[in-house]
């Protein structure tokens, strides 16, 4: 599936994904392919964890008021502040 996370100055991040983890406003859940089409409100404060095809995992942390949305494979978060957090 698609992910991309954007914020007002820019697209941060657009990549193909096989797991999107969100912090979702009730409790964090995740999102597959052919996932239930969902709109939902994020945490004010809180970390994205993308999982990419080939097992590797994309962080990034936002912050303010976000939203995720996710229908046809396609998700979309957008974010009013947005960094990719460094590997370790």
């Amino acid at each position: 599936m698609q992910v991309s996370i954007v914020t007002p100055e820019r697209t941060l991040l657009c990549c193909e994904a096989s797991q999107v983890l969100v912090p979702g406003t009730k409790s964090p859940f995740a999102m597959l392919e052919q996932h239930q089409a969902i709109i939902s409100s994020l945490l004010p404060k809180g970390e994205v964890v993308i999982t990419k095809p080939d097992g590797s995992l994309v962080r990034v942390a936002i912050a303010g008021n976000s939203i995720v949305e996710q229908h046809d494979n396609v998700v979309s978060i957008l974010a009013t502040q947005a960094s990719v957090v460094p590997a370790e």
